[in-house]
Formats: C-alpha cells, sequence, structure tokens
C-alpha cells in the first residue's frame, strides 16, 4: 500500500514519524518536570500547555501569510535544527541549578513558536507531494504511524523517566528532530520560491469564496502558479483573505467553528490528566506512561479503520463519530476514579484504575486517529495550493488560542473543583462538538477519493 504513494512522500513520513516518537517523550518528560520536579500542580501543567500554544495565538495568521510566501521545505529543516538547541537547554538549566517554572514556561514558548512554524510549513507541504486525490490514505498513513509514536513515547518516556532524571529525557528528542532535518533535506521536489497569494481576497473584488459541499479534488498534484512580486502583495490583506477562505466556505465554516469548540475540551483534559492520573489516583511514571500510551494504540485503530469507515457512512458523520467516541472515552477516565477509592475513599489498589485509565484513553485516541484525516483531507482537497498555509494556521491558530485562554482556567477550576469536574466539562464539551457538527450540512460531506 505505501509502494502507492511517491518516495518523496515516504521521506516526509519517515522525518514525521521519528520525530513524533521524540516529542512524545518529552511531552511526558515536561508534566513529570512540573508535577514531580517543580511541584506545580495543575496550575503549573496549564501554564506550561498554555506556553506551549501562545505562539499560534501570537503568530499563527501572520506566519501563514508569510509562509504561503515561500518554499516549505527549507522552513521545516530550519525549524527542526532550532527545536533541537530549544531542547538541548532543558537539561543544561537543570544541571546548574537554574530550572524553574518560568524558565521552562519561556523554553515551551520558543519551541511552540518554532513547531508552529514547522507545522504550517508541513502541512502546506504535503499536498505538494502526492495527489489531492490521494490526502486522504496520505494522512492516514502520518495519523497511523504518529499515533503509534503516541503510544510507544509515552510507554518509552515512563520507562526512561524510571532510570533517568525527567530533563535528561528531552535529549531523545533532540536528535529526533536532528534526523527530521536529514530526511526532509533529502526530498526533491519543485517548489516555486513566491507562489501566487490571491491578492487581497480568495475572489474577485473581495467577495466570499463559494460554497463548496461535495468537493471533487482534482486527480493529480497541483502545479506552480503563476508568480506574483511581492511589492503587490499586503500581508493585511492576505491574512484576512485566508481568515475569508476558511469562514466562508460554509462547510469548512462548520468544521473550523466545531473544532474550536473540541479544542476547549481537550485543553481542560490536558490540563487535568496529569495531577489526576499521578496524585488523584496514584499512579507512579512508567504506569503513567503506559496509561497515556493507550491514546495512542486507539488513534492506530482510529487512523487504520478511518478509510474504511468513511467510505461507509461519509466525511461528516465519520467526524461526528469520532467526537462522540472523545466524549465517552472521558466518561471512562471519571470512572476510574470510583474504582481507586471504591466511591468511598478507601483507597483500593490502582491496578484496576490503571485498567480503567487506559481504556478510556484508548476510546479518546480512537476518536482522534478516526477523524485526523478526514478532516485535514477535506480542509487540503477544497483548499487552492495559494491558500493552503493559510488556511492550516487560521485553523490551527484559533484552536491553539482556545487552549492558551481555557488551559489555565482548567487549572485554576480544577484547583478549586477537584479533577472530576473539569473531566464531566470536558466531556460535555466533546459531546457537544457531536450534536453541533451533526446539526449542520458538514454531516453530509464526502469525500470523493477517485
Amino acid at each position: 500500500m505505501t509502494a502507492a504513494l511517491p518516495r518523496a512522500f515516504r521521506w516526509f513520513w519517515a522525518g514525521e514519524t521519528v520525530s513524533g516518537f521524540g516529542s512524545w517523550i518529552t511531552m511526558i518528560a515536561l508534566q513529570v518536570i512540573v508535577v514531580d520536579h517543580l511541584h506545580a500542580g495543575t496550575v503549573g501543567v496549564g501554564w506550561l500547555n498554555a506556553a506551549r500554544w501562545l505562539p499560534y495565538l501570537l503568530f499563527g495568521l501572520v506566519l501563514g501569510a508569510l509562509i504561503d510566501r515561500v518554499r516549505r521545505r527549507p522552513v521545516m529543516i530550519g525549524t527542526d535544527l532550532v527545536r533541537a538547541l530549544l531542547l538541548c537547554a532543558i537539561p543544561a538549566l537543570w544541571f546548574t541549578d537554574l530550572l524553574d517554572l518560568s524558565a521552562l514556561v519561556l523554553l515551551v514558548a520558543l519551541l511552540g513558536t518554532a513547531t508552529l512554524v514547522n507545522d504550517s510549513a508541513s502541512q502546506a507541504f504535503l499536498p505538494r507531494l502526492v495527489a489531492r486525490s490521494s490526502l486522504q490514505p496520505a494522512h492516514a498513513r502520518i495519523d497511523g504511524t504518529n499515533a503509534a509514536a503516541e503510544t510507544a513515547g509515552p510507554a518509552l518516556g515512563g520507562a526512561l523517566l524510571a532510570l533517568i532524571s525527567a530533563p535528561l529525557a528531552v535529549l531523545i528528542n533532540v536528535s529526533t528532530f536532528l534526523f527530521s532535518a536529514i530526511v526532509v533535506a533529502l526530498i526533491r521536489v519543485d517548489e516555486p520560491r513566491l507562489p501566487h497569494a490571491g491578492a487581497a481576497s480568495a475572489t474577485p473584488s473581495g467577495s466570499a469564496p463559494p460554497q463548496q459541499q461535495e468537493p471533487r479534488p482534482p486527480q493529480s498534484s497541483p502545479q506552480p502558479e503563476p508568480q506574483s512580486p511581492p511589492s503587490k502583495r499586503r500581508l493585511g490583506h492576505e491574512i484576512a483573505a485566508g481568515l475569508r477562505w476558511v469562514y466562508s466556505t460554509r462547510t469548512l465554516s462548520d468544521l473550523a467553528v466545531w473544532t474550536h469548540v473540541w479544542f476547549a475540551g481537550q485543553a481542560i483534559l490536558a490540563a487535568v490528566t496529569a495531577v489526576y492520573f499521578l496524585s488523584d489516583i496514584g499512579l507512579d511514571t512508567f504506569s503513567f506512561g503506559i496509561v497515556m500510551g493507550g491514546s495512542g494504540l486507539g488513534g492506530i485503530a482510529g487512523a487504520l479503520s478511518s478509510g474504511a469507515v468513511g467510505r461507509r457512512v461519509g466525511t461528516g458523520r465519520t467526524v461526528i463519530l469520532a467526537h462522540i467516541c472523545s466524549a465517552v472515552g472521558v466518561l471512562v477516565l471519571i470512572s476510574a476514579g470510583l474504582a481507586a477509592d471504591g466511591g468511598t475513599g478507601n483507597g483500593r489498589s490502582t491496578a484496576a484504575s490503571a485498567i480503567i485509565l487506559f481504556t478510556g484513553m484508548f476510546l479518546h485516541g480512537f476518536g482522534i486517529g478516526l477523524s485526523n484525516s478526514h478532516e485535514m483531507a477535506y480542509r487540503q482537497s477544497i483548499t487552492p495550493d495559494r491558500f493552503q498555509a493559510r488556511t492550516n494556521t487560521t485553523m490551527r491558530s484559533i484552536n491553539r488560542a482556545v487552549i492558551v485562554i481555557v488551559s489555565p482556567l482548567a487549572g485554576f477550576l480544577a484547583a478549586a473543583t477537584g479533577t472530576e469536574f473539569a473531566l464531566v466539562l470536558a466531556a460535555a464539551i466533546f459531546a457537544l462538538t457531536a450534536i453541533g457538527l451533526w446539526f449542520s450540512p458538514f454531516r453530509t460531506v464526502r469525500l470523493d477519493r477517485g
């Protein structure tokens, strides 16, 4: 099956996969640093998550427009190298006793900026590697191996943390970023230096783009479009054009808005899981890594199922089903608290709770793996090449802005009311996204894969 996709994609896929493994190890290590080394609790985890995504709020729209002006491969290579350098600072500060929450938050914010640039470039780069009719299976492959990284990364991270200190574990990610930079450098693909920015708007006279509910993507990769001098393009107008494209295309707008809502639930979940698992349930770091890996295992199953489910029920209904899985998964996580103390605070063994937590994370990850390739393929298949980076960064910037705002609030909420209440709220938000999409035109969307 992989042979059906071009060699350039396979290099790209390899870099994404390996760096994904390292990034998941880093994510586990950072949470352990905050909870166990810095003793910052849910509030600290909330600030850490906010710092990770703050660059999307501050720079996302601008960088999307800028990346649409330049070749994307050199950007990806450069940001991989920058991220490797930033991660080296964590063990350096730890060895010199200078690592505190403020320093860690600053480093994570810088790392998030480099990741924003890299992600924007890589997502806009993929449609230049494969035919648009192959975007869904290409994304499904990436999602599958990313989910494998999400499974093995936390487990490996948990094992490493049982042997070495968390600040040292991030050095694994340094090597994976270097590998990614090397393999992306090996990719050979023609890229225009200055792709057409589409003037100030998606359509003539600044009118809204046409509504597209049943896209029929072309059967070959898009060709570079006519060049336009940068002096004729105004950055503000290009940003506005990207916003109009996303929020004036009806079904794309439906997907964007409800995805923003979904990220509010995800921000709450991410802010409380480390404290809920480590402190409330009482998992050790190894078990924590194994349980977090359940999400990745579910993601593999979801990605492997995504093509068949999409063909059977359509793209829109597949995404809705995925959000239902996420809501159910969080409800299962809540039930683990009852297993830990029998509902009466008696302090039962955490083994049963760990199994329940793993199941809940599996269901949540299954939903993400099931939906992601369909969401990405849909928005890329209907988006012109000149808008690819702006479409991606517009949606991702708003999504991450939601995380920046909600994560600290979720930390304070959990500190005041308990992690269980925060988890109930997350489950309700995931359910709301499924309901909202069900009553929108996006429900009927189907991707034509030719």
